[in-house]
């Protein structure tokens, strides 16, 4: 009976200290960031736009909403340093800015040349903001412009550019899926330099102004991924171009599935591929690095453009080596780019090493700048076609075309 007595007494006295969810947000109070563009303007200040959500809108295929508005719209300020910027942002927004739900950052061009250090650190030091978004670099326009730009089918344009950077990076293979902390992880890792994938806008991005702009079956203007930026440590050093950014994705195997395509009796031919699998070799001889780059695959016939006998292995076996042939080009590309004209081992050869042969990393390390230009590359590409689709020879051999 006496401990009952002292539970009760107990739980009296913290009762009164208990103030539930002290710190919490109401929705209406928040301006829900889904996107945030960092740019530089003339001056060399930082100019950061952010594209928010207008509730009243969104809400309006639930019978909400005036359908006169945007659903998102987006707002811009100026500051010497980033978080000065983000904090100017409130003299403008409705509300405190909550950026919790982001899904893409873009980071423009003039940012990513002179260095991503400051962009990493605001990000990094913010507890509100989740690493689970993915970041890109704005090509020929500024980020601003692209965040300033409505698109149709996908209502909210920040939605838009995180689907279509997944959907691309896991059919086309030119582009890749970069989020916060993996980005940051290649900055502060030895034997490795970050690649982020372009985004631009095909058409005028001032076209699309507001909702009644949308609707055409042909749009003035579109948002597009485009290349993949390669950079030193945190500075932008150059582009790749989509063929080569297949060629970076096949050796780091982020290659989910892509079309390998070619001439056949002056004729195309398309092969899907599947199953694609990356293996980084690192080799030393006598203190003196090289590396084997072995890609295997599985693959099936997509399209046929000319007349050959699909049943007959021989065909098959040729298939395979062009599709191989075309793989191993590409790559072989990509790698003497990045060695002769950026000197970034975009590939993680270095770090290939140091997992391999730690002793043997500590004396390349200081130097890999210099070595990673001069190694030796060697590239094993095994693709193997396993299907020729839904019929087995192409309709010209039953047409009789020539």
């Amino acid at each position: 009976m006496r401990k009952k007595v002292t539970y009760i007494l107990l739980f009296s006295i913290l009762l009164p200290l208990l103030s539930g969810c002290w710190d919490r947000l109401e929705v209406t109070d928040l301006s829900i960031a889904v996107a945030l563009g960092i740019d530089k303007n003339e001056k060399g200040e930082f100019e950061i736009s952010v594209q928010v959500l207008n509730p009243s809108e969104n809400a309006a295929n639930t019978g909400g909403g005036s359908g006169y508005d945007t659903p998102v719209t987006t707002y811009s300020a100026t500051g010497d340093i980033l978080f000065e910027a983000l904090r100017k942002l409130t003299t403008k927004t409705p509300s405190k800015i909550y950026m919790s739900h982001l899904r893409i950052i873009v980071v423009g061009e003039k940012v990513a040349k002179e260095g991503i250090y400051d962009v990493l650190d605001v990000l990094s030091r913010d507890p509100e903001v989740r690493t689970d978004f993915y970041v890109v670099i704005a090509r020929e326009h500024t980020a601003k412009d692209i965040l300033g730009m409505l698109t149709s089918i996908s209502k909210i344009p920040a939605n838009k550019m995180f689907n279509a950077l997944e959907a691309s990076a896991d059919s086309w293979a030119a582009t890749g899926k970069k989020q916060l902390h993996d980005l940051m992880d290649e900055i502060v890792s030895d034997g490795i330099q970050p690649t982020l994938t372009g985004i631009k806008v095909e058409g005028d991005p001032k076209a699309v102004k507001g909702k009644e702009d949308i609707p055409n079956v042909i749009p003035n203007s579109i948002i597009s991924f485009n290349g993949t930026g390669v950079f030193k440590k945190n500075k932008l050093v150059g582009w790749l171009t989509e063929e080569e950014s297949k060629g970076l994705n096949y050796v780091k195997d982020n290659v989910e599935s892509t079309a390998i395509v070619f001439k056949q009796n002056d004729d195309f031919i398309g092969i899907e591929l599947i199953k694609s699998k990356a293996e980084i070799i690192p080799n030393m001889n006598h203190g003196v690095p090289s590396i084997t780059v072995k890609i295997s695959g599985e693959a099936n016939v997509a399209e046929v453009n000319t007349k050959i006998d699909l049943s007959s292995p021989s065909v098959i076996a040729q298939l395979e080596k062009q599709s191989n042939k075309d793989v191993k080009d590409i790559i072989t590309k990509t790698v003497h780019k990045a060695q002769k004209d950026f000197k970034s081992d975009i590939f993680g050869f270095g770090k290939a090493i140091h997992k391999n042969d730690p002793k043997a990393w500590a004396k390349l390390k200081d130097k890999w700048s210099d070595t990673f230009p001069e190694i030796t590359v060697n590239i094993d590409v095994d693709i193997h076609i396993r299907r020729e689709g839904t019929i087995n020879n192409p309709f010209h051999n039953e047409l009789g075309e020539e």
